[in-house]
């Protein structure tokens, strides 16, 4: 206390005394500093020649643990994960399939092109002939406007005008997504395309689409909200879209689907029906305390699904997966 409430006058008074101290402890010191030295030396010797490195499980246990006592948060912990996931990931896994590219025909002149992509979200487009697994260039929006405000450029086809065109980057289906994050990076790719093994078109990958691997979705100011579950005027009602992974919707609603072998909400209907759904399909399953039902059917594809969630009571006494017969 007395130091503190007078420590200009300590600091001055003890100056000197730990000189002093300072001096005649030097040579012990040195000794303590040099043996500790030299002891390190001899144990990183024997670790390099004895132990092996800290391994991709120990960290991702450490990431689980740190998550539980909450020196990560929940996010934090998530986006460490998907990190090392991602080099387990190939680039079929997280591609949009070719079903859902939205691309434009290197016919179209100009104009008819502006006005096709100006009616989309999209800020890149791959531009193909005759058909999607022709592709013959990615036709960034930007490039389009910086075109168009030409005099008379907007009446030329799209594979006429010089220069307008990116050149596309092709990658296997089985791309390793880590090597293939790298390889974008360095040449400052933002869209590539993917080839299945009979060279045919079977998707596209983004740069936004690996990076919502790692930090989740991705929303800009014209992405729709809650575009793939939608809430309606009932409480317990939710719109789907056919698209929507099993794994979002067991995230969201706290359900299990009783499969590994599809991804979305259209396939496992599709396997539940057990057969191609027609345009007027009427067919709907229990999964926990959720029912799917098929809403509207379009190209042999279910683009919209009606999920409701079921009384509690009534939940009990459903089997996970079992069918109903529709009302």
């Amino acid at each position: 206390k007395l130091c503190a409430s007078h420590a200009r006058r300590a600091a001055y008074a003890l100056v000197y005394p730990v000189n002093l101290l300072l001096i005649l402890l030097k040579p012990l010191t040195v000794w303590m500093t040099g043996s500790a030295k030299v002891l390190l030396l001899l144990l990183r010797q024997r670790d390099s020649l004895g132990e092996a490195d800290v391994t991709e499980e120990e960290i991702l246990s450490m990431v689980s643990e740190g998550q539980e006592q909450g020196v990560l948060q929940d996010s934090e912990a998530d986006m460490i994960t998907n990190i090392f996931e991602l080099s387990d990931k190939q680039a079929r896994d997280i591609m949009t399939d070719r079903n859902e590219i939205v691309g434009v025909d290197a016919d179209l002149t100009l104009d008819e092109a502006m006005e096709y992509m100006m009616a989309q979200n999209n800020s890149r487009y791959p531009v193909y002939l005759e058909n999607i697994d022709h592709i013959i260039g990615i036709l960034h929006i930007r490039d389009a406007m910086k075109a168009y405000d030409q005099e008379e450029m907007g009446e030329q086809t799209l594979r006429k005008i010089k220069g307008l065109l990116r050149r596309p980057v092709f990658v296997p289906e089985t791309r390793n997504i880590d090597m293939l994050f790298k390889s974008m990076q360095s040449t400052k790719t933002q869209m590539v395309v993917v080839m299945d093994e009979y060279g045919q078109t079977a998707g596209l990958i983004s740069m936004e689409d690996i990076l919502e691997e790692i930090v989740g979705d991705i929303r800009d100011e014209y992405d729709e909200e809650d575009g793939h579950i939608r809430t309606t005027a009932r409480k317990d009602e939710f719109l789907i879209d056919g698209r929507t992974p099993l794994e979002e919707l067991e995230e969201r609603f706290h359900i299990q689907f009783d499969t590994k072998e599809c991804e979305t909400i259209n396939g496992y209907l599709i396997m539940k029906l057990d057969h191609i759904p027609s345009e007027h399909e009427v067919f709907e399953t229990d999964v926990g305390p959720c029912r799917f039902a098929i809403e509207e059917v379009k190209n042999h594809m279910i683009q919209k699904v009606q999920m409701t969630k079921l009384p509690e009571e009534g939940a009990e006494d459903h089997v996970p997966g079992q069918e109903q017969e529709p009302s």
